[in-house]
């Protein structure tokens, strides 16, 4: 009886896992149905969505072409001294192993198409992995699979991880999912030493792409110290679990993506040695509460408060402007004209402003998906309520930054959608127990995936009436890779543009370019904006002392026309507006592009 028992079990396990695999391949393919426009496009054209993307690839495919592994030097922007980026080698090292992989039977322009299309599928399976492991623990073994069609349903899977998108997001939201989800499973634990450490190592990963989730690790951080703080020894596992795959992981991942003569060189905006040696003095504090912590609170509190004056002093060799501004040092024009205005952060009331329905969008199912963890903590009790209302904190703290800056909303997606499944499995109970037996899954699973769906980004996209907001802007086609695309014919040379399209044109061409979107040029960024907004003569003076061969403006709506007469009255930008091209400018034709480009012709001369 036992060994049918146990080969019963067995089956039900098998079958359980076969059904698991089939429903990653069935949401792995409604991903690629959805985004079969954008894949056929990448495919086909090679475009590029966002600059994000586009600087990426530039920067792998100097890495190919053997830059030095160390050398984050962007050398085409703003030369001849280039740029050096606070991206990381984490994101660049698997990109540039599968372009190297399919050059082995496609041509070298192919190769990085379909590297662009495989790494955001890769990093979706990702997601909907952490989303499956997440909703395990928060919601039960039931729900795992609705933990995957949450991630489905997010509107984080259209934003951050399409065909093409090959930026540093995606690994770091899956990289964060998976820390709160690996911390909130060791809470009522006591052998919580190994999801301890995948949080740890979790953390490390994403601190080594970037500290854009630098808020939300924090906290995850914390949780051991909050934790033993309330439970005493229950928690030690916790602490030295996470304190072992914070510092394993973070050790090697250091050394290999920053070079040895900048070990030591603060940086507010990337990971460099005073982070370092924050997370390994709080993990070495984490060991020693361990060892030390007894059963009175007071000396928990007093071992706590050490523990976090350890992990901070690191801190305190950073330029003090960089704890309250990660754009520290930034030229006072361009970050009023460039950076302040800048889609990714505005506030939530600004988006609103610009587009009310991707507003709503972001900001409606995000709360919702707070109130809906603060109700699984409400209807909860032990370990289960605090996992739910460690997620609560994080969203919450997630809604906060992102009502400030709008682009935060792409990192506490998916954390609010987990949160979504508190109420999700409370209402497929409640069916499921008023009906019978035989119809308890398909009735309780139904209801469950019509209830997910209607309070998901997705269900609300479908809800919102149509015209209930004024149309967003139309799209910009000056924002366009295959507008610079048109320029990849002409010969080398520095350009003088305006500075989202820097990447772009780095990407599309052979030129190289004085500005980018990016906070670390703002030497480049200011020298275009000197030469852009100052008058024809003073111009002229600034572009050849700065090495410009072209000056390339693209304009197709209005507001980037008075934009250029506010900042800059009477300027270059302004008299090639109104067609007064001075005589040191030679007009170069070229099709299919709203952009127009202009040669500086040598000096003493003047154009045909």
């Amino acid at each position: 009886m036992t060994q049918l028992t146990a080969t019963g079990t067995a089956g039900v396990r098998s079958a359980g896992a076969s059904f698991a695999w089939l429903a990653f391949l069935l949401a792995l393919a409604a991903y690629f149905g959805l985004g079969a426009d954008r894949i056929v496009e990448v495919w086909r054209t090679g475009a590029y969505h966002d600059t994000d993307d586009a600087m990426r690839m530039v920067q792998v495919r100097d890495l190919l072409a053997g830059q030095a592994w160390y050398d984050m030097t962007a050398w085409r922007l703003d030369p001849p001294n280039g740029m050096f980026s606070h991206w990381s080698r984490v994101v660049d090292a698997p990109l540039a192993a599968l372009i190297l992989l399919f050059r082995t039977f496609l041509d070298g322009a192919q190769a990085e198409r379909a590297a662009r299309i495989v790494f955001p599928a890769l990093m979706t399976l990702g997601l909907f992995g952490a989303g499956f492991y997440a909703a395990r623990i928060f919601a039960g073994r039931s729900m795992r699979l609705f933990g995957l069609a949450a991630m489905l349903f997010c509107g984080v899977l259209f934003w951050q991880f399409p065909a093409g998108r090959v930026d540093h997001h995606a690994p770091q939201i899956v990289a964060l999912l998976a820390a709160v989800a690996a911390m909130a499973a060791c809470f009522g634990r006591a052998d919580a030493r190994g999801p301890a450490a995948v949080s740890g190592a979790m953390t490390a990963l994403s601190l080594s792409i970037g500290l854009e989730n630098l808020p939300f690790l924090a906290l995850v951080a914390a949780a051991p110290a909050i934790l033993f703080v309330m439970r005493g020894a229950e928690a030690r596992q916790t602490l030295v679990g996470f304190a072992l795959g914070l510092a394993g992981a973070l050790i090697p991942l250091y050394l290999a993506t920053v070079g040895p003569q900048r070990w030591l060189m603060p940086a507010c905006d990337a990971l460099s040695g005073p982070y370092l040696f924050a997370c390994l003095g709080g993990c070495i504090a984490y060991l020693g509460v361990a060892w030390f912590g007894g059963a009175a609170l007071w000396r928990r509190l007093a071992l706590v408060a050490l523990a976090g004056l350890l992990a901070a002093a690191p801190l305190s060799l950073m330029p003090r402007a960089c704890l309250s501004d990660p754009y520290y040092g930034m030229d006072a024009l361009v970050r009023s004209y460039w950076l302040v205005p800048n889609p990714e952060v505005i506030s939530i009331l600004r988006q609103a402003q610009v587009d009310g329905h991707l507003a709503l969008m972001l900001f409606v199912p995000t709360l919702v998906g707070l109130l809906a963890a603060l109700f699984g903590a409400a209807t909860t009790a032990g370990a289960a309520r605090a996992r739910w209302s460690f997620l609560a904190t994080q969203v919450a703290l997630g809604l906060a930054l992102g009502s400030l800056h709008v682009r935060v909303f792409a990192t506490v997606m998916p954390l609010a959608a987990i949160g979504l499944l508190a109420p999700v499995a409370w209402i497929r109970q409640k069916l499921e127990a008023a009906v019978s037996e035989q119809t308890r899954p398909l009735i309780g699973g139904l209801s469950g995936l019509v209830a997910l769906f209607a309070l998901s980004s997705m269900g609300l996209m479908v809800e919102l009436p149509e015209g209930a907001f004024a149309a967003a802007p139309k799209p910009d086609r000056c924002m366009k890779s295959e507008t610079y695309a048109a320029l990849r014919d002409l010969p080398p040379g520095v350009a003088a543009s305006m500075i989202s399209p820097g990447a772009y044109l780095l990407a599309e061409t052979k030129l190289s370019a004085l500005a980018g979107p990016y906070h670390r040029n703002s030497h480049g960024n200011r020298a275009a904006l000197d030469i852009l907004f100052a008058k024809p003569d003073a111009a002229e003076t600034f572009a050849r002392a700065a090495g410009v061969r072209y000056v390339i403006l693209c304009w197709d709506r209005p507001d980037a026309a008075a934009s250029w007469t506010q900042w800059g009255p009477g300027g270059l930008a302004e008299q090639i507006i109104e067609g007064a091209i001075p005589r040191w400018l030679r007009p170069i034709p070229v099709e299919n592009t709203p952009a127009r480009v202009f040669e500086i012709v040598k000096p003493g001369q003047a154009a045909n």
